[in-house]
């Protein structure tokens, strides 16, 4: 099977990158293909914990925050990091916002999901 990586730099409610990130990596797990992803800029935001957008909760979009989609795509196997340096920048205290499962790296960690890749894709 092919191994994918999947490079988010969308916040998790300034557009819906994240959705299809999420979406295209359930797909390719569910097909058995291997799954990184690295979340840069504003990518690393959408995995923190204990975001709610309760204006938007029953609207579908947001019936589940993009923390508890990520977790499930860990749960199946997914590899996914965030970028060191945009979470020091966003203020994110990383062992305390992120749930288990999701790593803290830097811009090497990308370099190798790039170079192990069979397809990457940038959203």
């Amino acid at each position: 099977m092919a191994s994918i990586g999947i490079l988010l730099t969308g916040g998790p409610f300034d557009s819906e990158r994240w959705r299809t990130a999420y979406e295209l990596g359930k797909a390719a797990l569910g097909k058995g293909h291997e799954v990184s992803f690295f979340h840069y800029l504003d990518g690393a935001l959408v995995p923190v914990d204990g975001q709610t957008f309760p204006d938007c909760s029953d609207t579908g979009l947001y019936d589940e925050m993009p923390t508890e989609k990520f977790q499930e795509l860990i749960a199946d196997g997914a590899e996914v990091i965030c970028c060191g340096l945009c979470v020091d920048a966003r203020g994110i205290d990383a062992p305390d916002d992120y749930p288990d499962g999701v790593e803290v790296g830097l811009l090497p960690d990308l370099a190798d999901m790039i170079g192990d890749a069979d397809r990457v894709i940038s959203l």
